[in-house]
């Protein structure tokens, strides 16, 4: 069963993740903070992680992708897909440093998830969805 976890403080963005999952994941659960990104980690154990650059003033998404690798546990490995508008190739590369396993530029689409999770969860089943030929 694939299980997705958004991390996005933004409702807007959460709300269109959530739209583009809902045929890939069998269940899907979104927090806003890093508080609620450990809990969920622990209880529900998601198949892959999409996480926003910004967060709060707190913590960014690339801090708190560091902070997960850096675990001695099973979510240190769990896939995470940075969803951000940032679009250079310096952000993508701190991301990658940091320990992201894929770069979605916003808006996020249907198909780009389903290309990225096919890649990065063992086993991915989502469904067939037509290709685009550009």
């Amino acid at each position: 069963m694939s299980t997705l976890l958004i991390v996005d403080d933004s409702p807007t963005d959460t709300y269109l993740a959530r739209k583009c999952a809902a045929e890939l994941f069998e269940e899907i659960r979104a927090v806003h903070n890093a508080e609620g990104v450990f809990r969920e980690l622990e209880e529900f154990r998601p198949s892959c992680v999409i996480m926003d650059w910004t967060l709060d003033d707190l913590m960014n998404g690339i801090s708190l992708i560091a902070e997960i690798r850096d675990r001695n546990d099973d979510a240190s490995v769990v896939p995470i897909i940075v969803c951000t508008s940032r679009s250079m190739p310096a952000d993508k590369q701190i991301a990658a440093n940091a320990g992201a396993s894929a770069y979605i530029v916003k808006p996020i689409t249907a198909e780009a998830l389903a290309e990225v999770c096919s890649r990065l969860i063992p086993g991915f089943a989502g469904p067939s969805l037509p290709r685009s030929d550009k």
